[in-house]
């Protein structure tokens, strides 16, 4: 009997295996990569909600919403609603006043229980940035062109050779190489990266500067 169909096919399974190798690597990875994106969200964060408690910003500010349909709602919806025109920002008291406002009911403490309510249904689409505050996660929309740009890794490199350069610096010199953004706002994409490349002894620093 010829082994020959045995030989092809372990080779098969060795490749198979191989390949299943490297998807096990490249998921470890990407589990490191979503632990670090939670950080850097988590650490951004606090830094809006620093800089929002120093400066006395209303989430009002931050976009109106239309309160003459929302008592056609649910609370979900509702939710979701007031956290899309506050660019994806919810706290609750803030809430609780639009509801108020909308005559969803009378009294306070029934609304804020339902809003409580409702954030724990919604689960994930709501992320607890602090006590009372949460932003829906759902309201940016997906990208269709996924490819990473290398920003990141392109902004730490200009910032350790020319640690004086500021954010305007870097961006107009990556412009100026005409550096592939794949189709994101350079200024906003340099912004991100330079948040991120920030160290959490900074940013915590940063956070007590702005509570002073």
């Amino acid at each position: 009997m010829s082994n020959s169909w045995i030989d092809e096919t372990m080779e098969l399974l060795d490749d198979l295996q191989k390949r299943k190798a490297a998807t096990e690597e490249k998921v470890d990875e990407l589990l490191q990569e979503l632990d670090e994106l939670d950080q850097r969200i988590a650490a951004s964060h606090a830094l809006v909600r620093a800089y929002m408690e120093k400066h006395n910003i209303d989430p009002r500010s931050l976009g109106d919403v239309s309160i003459a349909h929302l008592s056609n709602m649910s609370y979900p919806e509702m939710l979701i609603e007031i956290a899309q025109k506050r660019r994806g920002y919810l706290k609750v008291a803030d809430a609780v006043d639009v509801l108020l406002r909308a005559n969803v009911s009378s009294d306070r403490r029934l609304i804020q229980a339902n809003i409580y309510s409702a954030l724990r249904r919604l689960g994930k689409r709501f992320m607890k940035m602090a006590p009372g505050e949460y932003r829906y996660t759902n309201h940016i929309p997906k990208q269709r062109d996924t490819k990473p740009s290398g920003i990141r890794q392109a902004v730490k490199e200009l910032k350790g050779k020319n640690p004086r350069w500021t954010k305007e610096d870097i961006l107009n010199m990556l412009l100026r190489d005409n550096f592939d953004f794949h189709g994101r706002n350079p200024k906003k994409a340099v912004h991100m990266a330079w948040i991120s490349l920030d160290s959490y002894s900074v940013i915590k620093v940063q956070i007590l500067e702005e509570r002073r």
